[in-house]
């Protein structure tokens, strides 16, 4: 909801599937970006964030992740 109020199409993906069923399927719909809320990651206070095009995830604090998304979308 956050996203979407902010202008930012967003998909959630909750369907009862294993991760990386789910991301095999991001790649395949060429989504760019994309946020993993995991149990644990939200323990640390963080979401897992991955471009499309980097290698690596990069946690990033969930209260920045909406300001980080921006810089993502709008200075690349």
């Amino acid at each position: 909801q956050t996203l979407n109020a902010a202008g930012i199409e967003a998909l959630y993906d909750d369907r009862d599937m294993r991760p990386g069923v789910k991301f095999a399927d991001d790649e395949l719909l060429g989504i760019p970006h994309r946020f993993v809320i995991g149990e644990k990651s939200l323990e640390r206070g963080v979401l897992e964030y991955r471009n499309r095009r980097a290698a690596e995830n990069v946690e990033v604090p969930i209260d920045s992740a909406l300001a980080f998304l921006r810089e993502q979308l709008w200075t690349k």
